[in-house]
């Protein structure tokens, strides 16, 4: 769906350039207010690909853990290349990831040893990335207060 949208926004963008095939109208808006059919396409071109470059509606972060002993885990995030803020939530998703983790393996909770942040300069746009490593607490035993 994405490259058929794209590919339709890139089909316009050179269409728009070509005047002999897009007709040399005018689009009023109102008596006063009025533009060119080619520049018309062509801001809708635009805001299309920067849609579709920057995808607001998708997550900001990526989240990937891996087990690392039976209670332990690294929970290692990137942040996408063009993005529109999230740059302070990487500790929650951290301490959001860790709780899940603890949930699942039934642990009262969980204990963090390391965190880690930083930037990755990657071409052609650098990428923000967190890295942090938990412990989960052991089930307190029926002697233990």
């Amino acid at each position: 769906m994405r490259r058929s949208f794209a590919g339709a926004i890139a089909l316009s963008c050179l269409l728009a350039g070509c005047n002999p095939i897009i007709p040399d109208e005018t689009v009023h808006l109102t008596s006063t207010i009025s533009w060119p059919l080619s520049d018309v396409l062509m801001t809708v071109a635009a805001v299309g690909i920067l849609y579709v470059v920057v995808d607001p509606l998708a997550p900001n972060w990526e989240i990937h853990e891996t087990k690392l002993s039976d209670t332990s885990y690294r929970i290692d995030l990137r942040k996408k290349r063009i993005t529109t803020g999230g740059d302070g939530e990487s500790i929650d998703l951290f301490h959001r990831q860790a709780e899940q983790i603890a949930a699942q393996a039934k642990a009262p909770g969980y204990i963090t040893l390391s965190w880690n942040e930083g930037v990755d300069s990657e071409f052609p746009i650098a990428r923000r990335w967190s890295r942090g490593v938990i412990e989960l607490k052991a089930p307190a035993t029926v002697g233990q207060q």
